[in-house]
């Protein structure tokens, strides 16, 4: 069996989920989506996402599984602790799944966020290196703000795929960060694609609490409009702004642009 693993907490998240699905679907026996109780900084949250399956299109909606996870036991209250943030909730969140399945050692996982998008075309190829290396880090394109701004020469690749058996703690556990670095692009990285005040949430929720001080709409909008990457004016932020059209970019976020 082949798994394509992800997990949602905000809304816009929903159109990529569906974008991943649209690419993977011929190749792929199951999509498991997970929503928790909680973000990533330990603090409550509700469920959103309930109704998730029945916005799939209907021949794609049968490989579709999603959950509801309650996992507020397993995680720490961590606003401002980066560090307990990626050791304890975010494997927990990541690899909760395991405990969902009966999975044999054989079974392919392909474990990505919500906002890395894999190329359709490349799946075949991701399952080809798994068969012959046992574990593979996915080489993605970076875009950052918009689904056309592509981050030039930088290359994202926490994204994982894996046999089951060849991970000897399953829970908890990132299910990611790991394995031989595929040599072809096989997926994007949509990075703060979304608007502004989703970004000011995202900062208050997410993994990374020394950004916090980008919260501010002022300082996003400018961002965005210049190019500009506030969280780190050291780093080399050179973007290309590709047309719709581009192949670089995955067929089901070209269709989604043209709408």
């Amino acid at each position: 069996m082949i798994y394509l693993r992800t997990y949602m907490y905000v809304p816009h998240e929903v159109d990529l989920v569906i974008a991943n699905l649209e690419e993977c679907h011929q190749h792929i026996d199951k999509m498991i989506v997970c929503e928790f109780d909680v973000y990533h900084t330990g603090e409550k949250r509700d469920f959103q996402f309930q109704s998730l399956k029945s916005l799939v299109p209907g021949h794609l909606r049968a490989k579709i599984d999603y959950h509801a996870c309650h996992v507020y036991d397993f995680t720490e209250r961590a606003y401002d602790d980066e560090d307990t943030i990626h050791r304890i909730n975010e494997p927990v969140m990541r690899s909760y799944f395991t405990k969902l399945y009966t999975f044999s050692d054989d079974d392919i996982i392909i474990s990505v966020d919500a906002d890395e998008i894999l190329y359709g075309e490349k799946l075949p190829y991701v399952l080809e290196r798994v068969d012959s290396n046992g574990t593979v880090a996915l080489k993605m394109r970076q875009f950052f703000y918009r689904p056309t701004y592509l981050w030039k020469n930088k290359i994202f690749r926490s994204g994982s795929a894996t046999k089951y058996g060849g991970i000897p703690v399953k829970f908890p556990f990132n299910w990611r960060d790991m394995g031989v670095l595929t040599d072809d692009f096989v997926g994007c990285h949509f990075s703060w694609c979304m608007d502004t005040d989703a970004m000011i949430h995202k900062l208050h929720t997410y993994g990374h609490p020394r950004y916090r001080f980008c919260a501010d709409k002022t300082v996003l909008d400018a961002a965005i409009r210049n190019r500009e990457y506030p969280f780190d004016p050291t780093v080399p932020f050179d973007i290309e702004d590709l047309s719709i059209d581009d192949e670089r970019i995955p067929k089901s976020i070209r269709g989604r642009l043209r709408q």
